[in-house]
């Protein structure tokens, strides 16, 4: 089964049913996962599986913040607080290097 970890506020958020969607970078085992596979995310010991049922992808994170549901990606955040998170977390460098960036939607498997 693939995997993805992730950090915890996120985690909890995936576990609480308020983040239906996840953003990546579309590094090259990201690449892999598809539609119709199960994924297990996980953090630390604890771990939560989903079926993707929808992946879509976007040159970077502001167009892909513009065509998503900011709500379900980052619950209680607006526009600017989501792109300003995900910057944080990955930098530009890194989604240039590997072609944009990975939406997958997921429900409980």
């Amino acid at each position: 089964m693939k995997t993805l970890r992730f950090k915890r506020k996120y985690f909890k958020m995936v576990q609480r049913g308020q983040k239906s969607l996840e953003c990546r970078v579309n590094y090259p085992a990201v690449r892999k996962i598809n539609v119709g596979d199960n994924v297990r995310y996980f953090w630390e010991d604890q771990t939560y599986d989903v079926k993707i049922i929808g992946v879509r992808r976007y040159e970077d994170f502001r167009e892909m913040l513009k065509s998503e549901d900011v709500e379900r990606l980052v619950p209680g955040m607006n526009f600017n607080q989501a792109l300003k998170e995900y910057l944080c977390i990955y930098p530009d460098w890194k989604v240039k290097k590997y072609g944009g960036v990975v939406v997958f939607e997921a429900v409980p498997a």
